[in-house]
C-alpha cells in the first residue's frame, strides 16, 4: 500500500469589513501535491476555502470573520495518513494554522506534521517553538524538498533533509539550504484534479477581474529586486527565472481543453522583466488563435512595457493590468529600494490606457520613515493618475511582514512586540479601510487612515468627474454581476458576503465530477 499524504489549505480569515479578499485556487499547494504524487505517494487535498468559498462564520475575535470550512470540519476531513502538510503563505493565517495542528495531533499521533510557505520560511525557528505539535517546516520552494522529505519519512528518519527546519535532541535545527529549482520546465504541473476546481471556475473566483472561467499560473519564479517591505528575497532569493513561453502555452492549452478556462491570472512576483520574453509569449498566443484573456493582477513594473509591447499584449488578450509604483514620493521609493522611475512608469501607463487596457495602481502608505510630506506626494501622484485616466487605485497601509528587511529593523528597535495572534492578525490591516496600524512615528494610526481614505476619495472623485460615464458603467456592472475593473471586483465581494448560498450549485457539480 502506498504511504498517504494529506495536504490542507486553511480557511481564510479577514477583517470583518475588508474591502475585498480574493478567493483563489491554491497554486502552491497544487504544485506540491503534484511533486508528492510523482514521488509515489497517495496524495489527497482538503481545500477549506475551495470546498465552501462563500460560507462565512465568526471567529473568536469579533473583528474578524472566516470563509470556507471552519477548522473543526477541516480537521475532521483529514482522515488517517502517514504525513500531513499545511501551506502557510500568509503570516496572518498562522494563528489558525497553529490551532489546526493542535487539534490534529491527538487524532494522528504517529503522522509527521509538516508546514511550508512564506511564513514558515520567514520564521522557521519561531514556528517550531510556537507550535509544539509541528514536526518539520519546509523552507523556500517546496517541490524538491517535499520529495526528499517523503523519502526520508519512508526510511524512518525525517531529520536533516536539505531545505527544512526540524527538531533534534530537544533543539531546533535548520538544515543546509537548497538551490533554486532549474529548469522550471522540469517542475510537475499543478495537480488541479485533487482540488474542488469547479467551485472556483463556475463562480469566476480568482485574484484578478472575472471575465469567466479563470485559472492561475506562473510564468516565472523569483524577483531580481530587493524592496525592503517584501519577503520575496527570503522565500525565493533574488534570482528571476522564466519558463519557456511554449511550456507556459502548453499548460494553458491543457487548461482550456480540460477545464474550459477562458482567462488566466499570472501570479508571478514580477511578471515582466524582459521585453523579449513577453513579446514572444504574446505573439505565440496570437499564433494559436485563442479567444482568451490574461491578466497580471499582482502588479508589475514598467521597464519593459513600452508602446510596442503593450499593443501586442492587448492584441493577445491582456485587458486588465496592475502597476505597482507603491509610492508617489521619490524619497520613499529610494528608502524602500523600489527602483522605479515614476516618469517612465507614467509613460507606460499612458500607453496602456491608449491601448484600451483597464489600469489599476497598487500603492502603500505609512512606511516607518514617512511623514505628511511623503503621503501628500503620493496623494498628488494619484490625482495626476486619475486625471490621466487610470481606472482604479488601492492604497494599503504598510504592514511589517516577517521575512522583510523592514520587519527585522522594526523588531530590532522594539517597535514590534510579541509575535502573538494580535500581531499576526493586525497584518491584515492592509485590506481594511476602516483601520490603519501605523508604524511611522510621525504618523498616528488615525492620521494614516485619513490619508488613505482621503487619497482614494480624491482619486475616484477626479476619475468620475472627468469620466462621468464610468459611474453609469459601475452601476450597470454591479447590477448585472459583470467585472471590468478592480472596483467592480470589490463591490461584488461585498455583495457576495450577503449571498452565502451562491456556490451551492457549483459545489453539487464538483461533487458529481
Amino acid at each position: 500500500m502506498k504511504p498517504r499524504l494529506v495536504l490542507l489549505r486553511p480557511p481564510m480569515i479577514v477583517p470583518r469589513w475588508a474591502h475585498a479578499s480574493p478567493i483563489c485556487p491554491p497554486l502552491g499547494l497544487a504544485y506540491v501535491a503534484a511533486a508528492a504524487r510523482g514521488a509515489g505517494w497517495d496524495v489527497s487535498c482538503v481545500d477549506a476555502l475551495g470546498e465552501a468559498p462563500f460560507r462565512r462564520w465568526t471567529t473568536g475575535n469579533g473583528n474578524f470573520v472566516g470563509y470556507g470550512l471552519p477548522p473543526e470540519e477541516l480537521v475532521a476531513r483529514a482522515g488517517n495518513c502517514d504525513a500531513l502538510g499545511i501551506s502557510v503563505m500568509f503570516s496572518h493565517d498562522w494563528p489558525t494554522v497553529k490551532n489546526i495542528f493542535r487539534d490534529l495531533r491527538p487524532r494522528m499521533p504517529h503522522a509527521v506534521l509538516i508546514a511550508g510557505g512564506e511564513h514558515l520560511t520567514a520564521l522557521p525557528e519561531f514556528c517550531l517553538s510556537d507550535c509544539p505539535e509541528l514536526d518539520i517546516g519546509v523552507l523556500g520552494e517546496g517541490e524538491a524538498t517535499i520529495v526528499d522529505l517523503l523519502k526520508a519519512i519512508e526510511s524512518g528518519s525525517a531529520t536533516g533533509v536539505a531545505g527544512t527546519v526540524y527538531r533534534h535532541a530537544g533543539n531546533t535545527r535548520i538544515a543546509p539550504g537548497r538551490r533554486r529549482l532549474e529548469p522550471l520546465e522540469s517542475i510537475p504541473r499543478p495537480a488541479w484534479d485533487l482540488l474542488p476546481m469547479e467551485n472556483y471556475l463556475a463562480n469566476g473566483l480568482g485574484y484578478g477581474v472575472n471575465p469567466g472561467r479563470t485559472l492561475p499560473l506562473v510564468a516565472s519564479r523569483g524577483c531580481p529586486f530587493q524592496c525592503t517591505f517584501c519577503s520575496s528575497p527570503r522565500m525565493w532569493t533574488t534570482r528571476w527565472r522564466a519558463r519557456n513561453p511554449d511550456d507556459v502555452l502548453d499548460e494553458m492549452q491543457d487548461a482550456i481543453k480540460r477545464y474550459g478556462v477562458r482567462n488566466f491570472d499570472l501570479y508571478d512576483l514580477t511578471a515582466i522583466v524582459r521585453k523579449d520574453w513577453v513579446v514572444e509569449f504574446a505573439g505565440k498566443i496570437l499564433e494559436r488563435g485563442w479567444d482568451i484573456t490574461w491578466q497580471m493582477p499582482a502588479g508589475t513594473r514598467s521597464e519593459a512595457l513600452d508602446e510596442e509591447c503593450l499593443r501586442l499584449m492587448r492584441s493577445s488578450g491582456q485587458r486588465n493590468i496592475s502597476y505597482a509604483p507603491e509610492s508617489g514620493s521619490p524619497a520613499t521609493l529610494r528608502r524602500i529600494k523600489k527602483n522605479v522611475d515614476l516618469d517612465r512608469m507614467t509613460r507606460s501607463i499612458s500607453a496602456a490606457l491608449r491601448e484600451g487596457m483597464n489600469v489599476k495602481l497598487n500603492m502603500i502608505m505609512g512606511f516607518p520613515h514617512e511623514s505628511d510630506r511623503h503621503l501628500l506626494e503620493t496623494a498628488f501622484f494619484l490625482a495626476r493618475m486619475a486625471a490621466l485616466g487610470v481606472h482604479d487605485a488601492y492604497i494599503a497601509c504598510f504592514s511589517p511582514y516577517p521575512g522583510s528587511e523592514l520587519f527585522e529593523e522594526l523588531r530590532g528597535s522594539g517597535a514590534i512586540g510579541a509575535l502573538d495572534s494580535d500581531y499576526f492578525l493586525a497584518l491584515t490591516s492592509y485590506s481594511d479601510l476602516r483601520y490603519s496600524r501605523s508604524y511611522a512615528p510621525r504618523l498616528s494610526s488615525r492620521r494614516l487612515s485619513f490619508y488613505r481614505l482621503g487619497s482614494m476619495a480624491l482619486f475616484y472623485a477626479i476619475s468620475y468627474l472627468l469620466h462621468p460615464s464610468r459611474i453609469l458603467r459601475l452601476i450597470f456592472n454591479f447590477i448585472r454581476g459583470r467585472e471590468e475593473s478592480r472596483l467592480d471586483v470589490a463591490l461584488r465581494s461585498i455583495k457576495d458576503r450577503f449571498r452565502p448560498g451562491r456556490c451551492a450549485a457549483a459545489t453539487e457539480a464538483s461533487a458529481k465530477a
